[in-house]
């Protein structure tokens, strides 16, 4: 049964106080702000408006579409990172208003977006620049690319990620593939030479901007890839053992963002499922008794977050999306990943000729198609 979704704009709010940031985080850990609230005695505060009382008693205020609220979760590198605002992690996740069905949508970064000319990853940087729209850009280019109207968006920095898993004392995560990964960029080291020469060269008659390496070779610099670049000093090789394996911040942020992977861990596919793996562990980990009963890990949470998260989830909805995330059963929920390579992808890598010379990800058939297939997955429990 095909759902046809409406299409909505919405307006940036201001960014609200560091408190309130962190409440939101409450809706990735599903849980955390009841735990928070009631170790700081801070419910009362939150719920003394009346409004906020119905919406809480009522289950009713949040914006949906067809019963369901959708979220979008974007992950940015943040401050020290070679394109700070744009977004490696997109996750789509569909709640409906009952909590018993939750979907998560990993979208690929490189998916293309017509209207900025770029990949959908520079969606919110592009909004950023805009006036600081990022949010509203972000929203409104999935809504139009997968034809689902999504409610709310929560933007969280890898910074304040890290920081998060090591006030946690880490996570827990099951590598299921041994991979290796070659080149995973070093933070800072974008711009190093590694002892090579920018220059100009006349190749074919005309100058060329070219890579001169110790070896005295000339590489066009528009033929360099992170595969065969000479800048190797820009990055580490990151090797992961299949099994349980302990993960501080910084070894499980690289877990999720590693993109050259071996043994099959370099498509989009096996990256958006670790990336939703260790979303699930973090959650774990925050709703552990451990982390809700030291007030020295709560208030380090909150103070981490209060810098590294944008949202447009207002005051009044807070208490209201707590309740409703802490109805979710992690055993139930259901991915979709947006890949290519595989048969079953629904998407395939267009021509870089008419991508600006990029790699980029368009639908096997119509956009309209994808939509068909996206929200067919949703309503798929419904329409049993």
């Amino acid at each position: 049964m095909m759902r046809q979704l409406g299409q909505t704009r919405h307006h940036t709010p201001k960014r609200k106080p560091y408190i309130l940031k962190v409440l939101i985080l409450a809706f990735i850990a599903a849980g955390l702000l009841f735990g928070l609230l009631k170790l700081f005695n801070l419910d009362k505060e939150i719920l003394k408006g009346p409004r906020t009382v119905v919406r809480l008693v009522t289950g009713s205020g949040l914006k949906s579409d067809h019963g369901r609220v959708n979220v979008l979760l974007l992950g940015t590198g943040g401050a020290g990172h070679e394109g700070p605002d744009l977004t490696d992690t997109m996750i789509l996740a569909s709640i409906d208003e009952n909590a018993k069905d939750v979907v998560l949508v990993s979208i690929p970064r490189d998916l293309w977006d017509e209207d900025i000319s770029s990949k959908i990853n520079h969606a919110y940087a592009y909004g950023e620049e805009k006036g600081g729209k990022g949010l509203d850009v972000a929203k409104e280019n999935i809504t139009k690319l997968l034809g689902i109207p999504v409610h709310y968006a929560v933007r969280v920095d890898f910074g304040g990620f890290t920081k998060a898993v090591d006030l946690t004392d880490g996570l827990d995560i099951n590598v299921e593939n041994s991979f290796s990964d070659p080149h995973y960029p070093i933070g800072g080291k974008e711009d190093d030479l590694c002892g090579n020469i920018l220059e100009k060269a006349d190749i074919n008659g005309a100058k060329v901007d070219v890579v001169k390496t110790a070896s005295g070779s000339a590489i066009p610099i528009a033929e360099i890839t992170d595969q065969n670049t000479p800048f190797t000093c820009r990055y580490e090789t990151l090797n992961f053992v299949k099994g349980p394996t302990h993960m501080n911040g910084e070894t499980a942020l690289k877990f999720v963002r590693s993109r050259y992977g071996t043994n099959g861990e370099g498509s989009d596919f096996a990256r958006s499922a670790r990336q939703e793996k260790v979303i699930l562990a973090f959650r774990q980990k925050v709703l552990s008794s451990q982390t809700l009963s030291d007030p020295k890990t709560a208030i380090g949470l909150i103070k981490t977050f209060g810098d590294s998260i944008d949202t447009d989830i207002v005051n009044d909805n807070v208490p209201v999306f707590a309740k409703l995330a802490n109805k979710i059963d992690p055993a139930t929920i259901r991915k979709v990943v947006l890949d290519a390579g595989r048969d079953e992808s629904v998407l395939q890598v267009g021509d870089p000729a008419n991508y600006g010379g990029q790699y980029a990800l368009i639908p096997k058939g119509t956009w309209e198609d994808l939509g068909d297939y996206i929200n067919g997955e949703i309503f798929k429990l419904e329409e049993k």
